[in-house]
């Protein structure tokens, strides 16, 4: 009886030394000249209000009359899971690698409030036809323009890419997806696929909007994206018209196999007779803009359970 106690004590005495010993070490960042603590937490991306104190209790001893940074001295960054480098990831395939979406422009990112604290964003740039390439995410690009909105309002996002030679298919993607999903389980979680590859430009290009039929929040989310793009145009009793549902095999099968909710958004196609498109600026910023818009529409109307 006394070995069984004696045991378990050593059990629960290991235990946490375990799950300490498991944790990443800190990051740490060399002061440079012109910087204080403000500044290196911003350009970590990190909230300064919230870890401050932490910084100074982590590095109490680097620190010269208890807050002024030391030029050339290494200094730990306090472990921040909400902050802009954490939330916000590009992951590159085939080889799952991941790296934050914002780095160098980490400083210029605000927040600017926590509408979407439990909201998380998949972006995919789609180059047609389902198959994914080399598809470069540029600084200012559509992608990475949303991110910053999404992030600046609380949101975590992946940006998904291939660095592939050859193509790699939607349904490529759907492991990584799935296991960022359940992640994040009980969160609000939403898939965007957006092909640009025939994007106009004119001053206007033809944007077209698709969800899968058996998913009703797909379609509330493919109507609020929808609703966005064309505002002035679109009247409520029509918008049907503008919502379409996938029709495409690999589609479908890439709807059924992926747990969050999606929506594809085609630019550059031409309204047909049986497919009708909607007129939106060819502008990257308004672009990113709308559907951003959009995303939060559909998150102001969507009814959450209580835990």
């Amino acid at each position: 009886m006394t070995l069984s106690k004696n045991f378990l004590l050593i059990v629960f005495v290991l235990l946490p030394l375990n799950n300490l010993l498991a944790q990443d070490p800190l990051q740490t960042v060399v002061a440079k000249n012109g910087d204080g603590i403000f500044s290196l937490l911003r350009n970590e991306g990190i909230d300064i209000v919230k870890y401050y104190a932490q910084f100074l209790e982590l590095n109490e001893d680097k620190l010269k009359n208890g807050s002024h940074l030391i030029v050339g001295e290494e200094y730990l960054i306090p472990d921040a899971p909400d902050s802009f480098k954490r939330r916000g990831t590009k992951v590159l395939m085939p080889d799952f690698k991941e790296t934050p979406i914002f780095e160098e422009e980490l400083a210029s990112l605000k927040i600017k409030d926590s509408t979407l604290k439990h909201a998380v964003f998949y972006i995919l740039m789609d180059k047609g036809k389902g198959v994914l390439e080399d598809v470069k995410i540029s600084k200012d690009g559509i992608a990475t323009r949303m991110a910053r909105k999404l992030l600046q309002s609380g949101a975590r996002v992946y940006l998904l890419n291939s660095s592939s030679k050859d193509s790699l298919e939607l349904i490529d993607f759907v492991t990584v997806i799935n296991k960022k999903f359940l992640k994040h389980t009980g969160d609000y979680q939403r898939l965007l696929v957006i092909n640009t590859q025939n994007i106009s430009t004119n001053l206007k290009t033809d944007v077209a909007v698709y969800h899968y039929a058996e998913s009703q929040e797909g379609k509330k989310f493919a109507d609020n994206i929808v609703k966005m793009f064309g505002k002035n145009t679109v009247k409520l009793q029509t918008l049907n018209e503008y919502s379409e549902v996938f029709v495409d095999d690999k589609d479908i099968t890439f709807a059924k196999n992926i747990l969050p909710t999606i929506t594809f958004i085609d630019m550059g196609l031409k309204s047909t007779n049986d497919k009708k498109t909607l007129k939106v600026t060819t502008n990257r910023k308004n672009v990113a803009d709308l559907i951003t818009s959009g995303i939060l529409s559909d998150y102001s109307n969507t009814v959450f359970e209580d835990n």
